[in-house]
């Protein structure tokens, strides 16, 4: 399919400098984690390729780095008069080229999530402790 024409300086920079990074991964708000459950499922998931867990103003969520299907070669998108809603509501002044934002926490690797785990276990014991203490 051709390339859409470009319609305000808006566009032109997005088809100018995109690297299509909002077609390259989906994001999905999932439950703050609470039990041992929840934990293990957010290990499980991360014992996965192409995933992140991240905390965004105090929100969880879960990232998975996958192409759309509808991407040209030419980071364009094939689809762009017929694209979703979501796609259509992204707007060039939120984009995230040329960096991602830092979130709170941030994990790509499942022994990454269990080390903060187990951190956060040890943080809770000794709050315990010393509440006990005095």
């Amino acid at each position: 399919m051709s390339k859409p024409a470009p319609v305000n300086n808006e566009q032109v920079r997005c088809q100018d400098h995109c690297q299509a990074r909002c077609c390259r991964y989906l994001t999905v708000q999932i439950p703050a984690p609470t039990r041992k459950c929840d934990l293990d499922e957010l290990s499980w998931f991360l014992a996965h390729e192409h995933i992140t867990v991240y905390v965004e103003s105090r929100r969880w969520r879960l990232e998975v780095r996958t192409r759309c299907k509808y991407l040209t070669a030419d980071n364009l998108c094939a689809i762009y008069e017929t694209r979703p809603e979501v796609c259509r509501d992204y707007h060039p002044k939120t984009c995230e080229f040329p960096a991602r934002p830092k979130h709170t926490l941030e994990f790509d690797q499942m022994e990454d999530f269990d080390a903060w785990r187990i951190k956060q276990r040890q943080e809770r014991k000794a709050k315990r402790a010393g509440k006990a203490r005095g």
